[in-house]
């Protein structure tokens, strides 16, 4: 973890393969919002390098300086339609992280790899410190890339990945189309899918289908960097913390499922190749209160790791420029 005591010196320090960056307060700049406004270019220079920060020391866990530093940040932040996680909406562009088992880890990922549109920056507020574990994991994807082997991207390369979803017909159920799309409109649902090259397919009860293919590697477009940015070996039932009887549950009906491009079956032993990467890569720290982690979504996966007690974290995010397309993500 490299340490930067005052944002000044950001633009002294080389590329370092440690992450995150940690950077805390000065007396010129006693929040973060005021080290954001105050050092945008060499903020920008240092999460274009690293991919990572964590603002440290700052203060106690206010939510209203959060909103200041997305504010002040981000032309434009994101809601959560189309998303695959459970959360929380705790006002206009805030939520949780995202509300899983305790007991359960969440793999390394890239924010919406598996959409048309995605969030080029993630902010990550700490609340309320887990008391046992609970850290979110990162890893530089640029490294990930590089660290697979060659015979595994090639493929993947060619034959991208197919990402599935069968959605339930209920108001209050997450897994529903209703919940995701924030919808009961059949009809906003299908311009939806539409509008961001989804397939979908309405079936028995009333229930969803949706299909997106997307390339496995992407090119980052501020430094043209290529990195490994998709979810296969998150949404493979390999993946899944309980056992999938596939006697009794058909992969084609499973609440998610990845493939690759062309309907393919995923090799499991490939998969874990890739975790095995994954895991060698992942770089910890513990949360303090008022902690605030910046990433850059194309270069940096993130994750969470099982917790114990209370843990409440914050989640923003953010488009760096206004697009034409997607409008509402996650």
């Amino acid at each position: 973890m490299v340490i930067v005591q005052n944002a000044a010196a950001v633009k002294l320090r080389q590329v370092r393969d440690d992450i995150p960056v940690v950077i805390g307060p000065s007396a010129l700049s006693p929040t973060v919002s005021a080290v954001m406004e105050r050092y945008p270019d060499l903020i920008g220079e240092e999460l274009k390098s690293s991919g990572a920060i964590l603002f440290r020391g700052f203060g106690s866990g206010d939510v209203s300086e959060f909103k200041k530093v997305i504010q002040s940040a981000t032309p434009r932040t994101l809601e959560y339609t189309g998303g695959t996680s459970p959360r929380l909406k705790v006002e206009e562009g805030v939520f949780t992280s995202t509300e899983y088992p305790a007991q359960y880890p969440i793999a390394l990922h890239n924010e919406m790899s598996y959409h048309k549109s995605w969030p080029d920056l993630i902010y990550f507020f700490c609340v309320v410190a887990p008391e046992t574990g609970g850290e979110t994991p990162i890893a530089d994807s640029r490294r990930i890339l590089e660290a697979i082997p060659k015979e595994i991207v090639s493929e993947f390369e060619a034959r991208g990945v197919r990402y599935v979803r069968n959605l339930i017909n209920s108001r209050v159920s997450f897994g529903s189309w209703q919940k995701v799309f924030c919808t009961e409109d059949r009809s906003a649902v299908e311009e939806y899918c539409v509008s961001r090259d989804m397939e979908f397919e309405w079936r028995r009860n009333g229930t969803l289908r949706v299909s997106e293919k997307r390339p496995a590697v992407r090119v980052h477009p501020v430094s043209g960097e290529r990195v490994w940015f998709n979810q296969a070996h998150m949404w493979h039932p390999s993946n899944s913390p309980v056992r999938i009887d596939t006697d009794l549950v058909s992969e084609d009906d499973l609440p998610m499922m990845a493939t690759f491009g062309d309907g393919g079956r995923l090799d499991p032993s490939m998969l874990e190749e890739i975790r095995s990467v994954l895991r060698k890569h992942t770089r910890m720290f513990t949360w303090r209160v008022g902690d605030l982690l910046l990433l850059d979504n194309m270069l940096v996966a993130h994750g969470r790791a099982p917790f114990e007690g209370p843990r409440r974290i914050l989640v923003a995010m953010g488009k760096n420029v206004a697009d034409a397309g997607d409008a509402r993500t996650e």
